[in-house]
């Protein structure tokens, strides 16, 4: 094939599917800007672009909704963006009697759902900007959110996938049952990967039929510590709620987070304070039961006020918490994500609020003057921690030299407590000089020779995987 590269994917994919050179700015990854962008509406357009890059050695970085394109190291290279934002107009195959769906990759979760809703089920999955973030992407990333306590991964509601190879060959794997034993798994290799072994062109799931009531039960407490130990109480507990988030002063306070419901709350306008938000679902008398028996433990274990919110209420505060650190005006000069034992959390966020319990000899989360929010979900073992330039000019940001300091001790505390630390977020000049997964473990072998094997020529996001991978 003859010409530029721009003239050889016109002649592939057609001249309204390659982007113009002035359209190429926003689709720049870690301040990189590719070459071209191609937006293909199939699966033939997916495979010829793949087999052309892996002939023509260019690097391929596939983008769903770009809601978190910014996750992963900064890439080797980035020759050409494969948009599947137009990959996703064909209708789900959706089979309510069997509680299944198939989708293409570029549906995004919102469309998803409001078309499973209409058969009274859903997709018990979760994604920030989930009206942009694309199937694709959210299995790509392993995305979940707060009820990930009930819910799970994505990985968990996965049964059936399609991929197209870096070379340009389309695979599948799992079915469209559930009841799918044969073969390898390879439904949990892909997801998670980060589309470094392959381009997600089709996913089928299992569903579940949409809760008849949903309600949330949100308390408020003088400190985070105390809301975090009577957090840990009530998920002990027969009528523990279905998912549960503790959120400090800082992270309540910040974007849309707080409704107008938590806004007359005391605490929860305290940067100091924190707010207890536990997600309940099922039937009426069953909830008002629960929440009932809730509502009496986090008395006792000391809240200062006590609020339910219905079901649109809780509905809006579910969907500002999964956005939390994503949506635009919430994105935080540096977001750490931990991931530890359950039994852990309550430990760790002792340890940041008191910094004489910790041996280390600087405080891990001194980064004035960015205020630090706690995002966590002591069920599932999860904390996110958020720091925000509220009120602070770019002159007055922390030196990078401070920023990796901070990450490091953070990850140190969290290797102690027997978790890991992602950065989810952080200024590009730090970001350049460390590997946002952390440290690369006894696995990272075998990681390394799935990817030379999936992918020799390194074409699907090279660098940005663990390790880099």
């Amino acid at each position: 094939m003859t010409g530029s590269p721009k003239e050889q994917l016109i002649s592939l994919l057609g001249n309204d599917a390659v982007l113009p050179e002035e359209d190429l700015a926003p689709y720049a990854v870690d301040g990189l800007e590719p070459d071209a962008v191609v937006r293909p509406i199939d699966r033939q357009g997916i495979s010829q672009v793949l087999k052309w890059a892996c002939s023509e050695g260019m690097s391929v970085i596939p983008r769903g909704g770009g809601t978190q394109l910014n996750l992963g190291n900064v890439p080797d290279k980035v020759d050409l963006v494969l948009d599947l934002s137009r990959y996703g107009s064909r209708s789900p195959d959706h089979r309510p009697a069997d509680l299944t769906a198939t989708v293409d990759s570029g549906i995004t979760l919102g469309v998803l759902q409001q078309a499973l809703a209409r058969h009274g089920q859903f997709l018990p999955l979760e994604a920030p900007l989930a009206a942009s973030a694309t199937i694709g992407g959210l299995l790509a990333a392993n995305t979940s959110g707060p009820m990930r306590y009930s819910y799970g991964l994505p990985r968990d509601w996965l049964i059936g996938i399609g991929v197209v190879s870096a070379q340009g060959v389309e695979t599948n794997a799992g079915g469209q049952v559930v009841k799918n034993v044969s073969g390898y798994d390879l439904n949990k290799l892909y997801a998670g990967s980060l589309g470094t072994l392959g381009v997600i062109v089709e996913a089928t799931f299992k569903l579940s039929p949409v809760p008849p009531e949903s309600r949330v039960l949100a308390a408020t407490f003088p400190s985070l510590l105390p809301g975090m130990q009577a957090s840990d109480s009530l998920l002990q507990q027969v009528f523990a709620p279905q998912g549960l988030q503790v959120i400090d002063g800082h992270a309540a306070r910040q974007g849309a987070t707080v409704n107008a419901n938590l806004r007359g709350m005391g605490t929860a306008n305290d940067t100091r304070g924190a707010v207890v938000l536990a997600f309940f679902a099922g039937r009426n008398r069953a909830i008002r039961r629960r929440m009932d028996d809730a509502t009496k433990l986090l008395r006792e274990q000391g809240a200062l006020d006590i609020a339910g919110l219905d079901g649109s209420e809780g509905t809006g505060l579910l969907e500002t918490l999964t956005d939390l650190g994503w949506s635009g005006e919430s994105i935080p000069y540096l977001g750490l994500k931990l991931s530890l034992p359950p039994s852990a959390v309550v430990k760790l966020v002792n340890q940041l609020t008191d910094p004489a319990t910790t041996s280390d000899e600087q405080d891990p989360i001194d980064l004035e003057p960015l205020s630090l929010g706690v995002v966590a979900d002591p069920g599932f073992g999860l904390v996110r921690l958020l720091w925000w330039a509220q009120g602070a000019d770019d002159g007055q940001s922390p030196a990078d030299g401070r920023i990796a300091a901070t990450i490091s001790r953070v990850r140190d505390l969290s290797r102690r407590l027997g978790g890991s630390t992602v950065v989810e977020h952080c200024p590009l000049s730090v970001k350049k000089g460390i590997d946002v997964w952390g440290e690369t473990t006894e696995t990272i072998d075998i990681m390394r020779r799935i990817k030379e094997k999936f992918d020799p020529a390194r074409v699907l996001n090279p660098g940005r995987f663990v390790g880099g991978i």
